[in-house]
């Protein structure tokens, strides 16, 4: 956005409900409504409005996609079962889904996602299926064990609503 606020205004006329949902939004953002609005309008011009929500789209696309659904499922199987039954083409599916976690999870999930991602790249170039096993999800010294606690906190706190102050709620004053 530019800091070049030169001395044009514009003045127009709006629904009480909008002025009224402009100013909360503002509030909420410790702005005045004129730094809002233009901050809005910049932008929206400069095509930046948007990203943020294409953004969570496109992070929501990936955490409710099936692939990721069936890795959570396999990787929790694991902890019951570390004997190796899958496919090439299963390993090479997961190794894909693991692969893009960086791009969509938080830092510290994406790392304990790393760990299962380097679990599954040793297994499927173990060249005996005798020592072909996954260590992940109990650890072993050379290979962490990955931590469920972080997985499970995430999915638990996986888009939680915003809370509104009561300060800016609608009951208490919002006008000043």
């Amino acid at each position: 956005m530019s800091n070049d606020l030169g001395k044009a205004s514009i003045n127009l006329k709006m629904s009480d409900g909008l002025k009224e949902k402009i100013k909360t939004r503002a509030d909420i953002r410790k702005q005045t409504v004129s730094k809002y609005i233009r901050e809005l309008l910049s932008n929206y011009f400069d095509g930046s409005l948007c990203k943020a929500e294409l953004d969570r789209n496109e992070k929501r696309e990936y955490i409710n996609s099936t692939e990721f659904l069936k890795l959570i499922v396999w990787i929790y199987s694991k902890k019951r079962s570390k004997e190796f039954k899958e496919t090439t083409d299963d390993l090479d599916k997961f190794i894909g889904t693991l692969k893009k976690a960086e791009l969509h999870l938080p830092k510290n999930l994406a790392s304990e996602l790393d760990k299962v991602l380097f679990d599954l790249i040793r297994v499927k170039n173990e060249a005996s299926n005798y020592s072909k096993d996954y260590k992940f999800a109990d650890g072993y010294s050379s290979s962490p064990e990955f931590n469920f606690e972080i997985l499970e906190k995430y999915i638990r706190d996986y888009e939680r609503p915003i809370t509104v102050p009561p300060s800016l709620t609608k009951n208490n004053s919002l006008t000043r």
